[in-house]
């Protein structure tokens, strides 16, 4: 009697790993999958002349850049090649 009750404890042992192993493939079906990072594409790509001056400021999609001349521009950003970076306003010390 003993003896049946160990063969039964071994065979149920068995038993549950073989369902483990069968249910394995199908649980891991259902969990959800992990999230891809997605880097975030810039806005707008844009390009200074160097001639334009070094940049003094920033402020509402606008940069103020000082060229060695002591000249001061405005540069509007905002907006699409070829069009873009525009200068706004261009103004110079007398």
């Amino acid at each position: 009697m003993r003896l049946d009750t160990y063969v039964k404890a071994v065979l149920t042992v068995i038993a549950v790993a073989l369902v483990a192993i069968a249910v394995n493939p199908w649980l891991a079906s259902l969990a959800p999958r992990g999230a891809e990072a997605q880097t975030a594409a810039a806005k707008y790509e844009i390009a200074l002349p160097k001639a334009w001056g070094k940049i003094v400021g920033y402020s509402n999609q606008n940069l103020l850049m000082e060229a060695p001349d002591g000249t001061l521009r405005a540069v509007d950003l905002e907006g699409r090649a070829p069009e873009y970076p525009r200068v706004k306003v261009q103004m110079r010390w007398q």
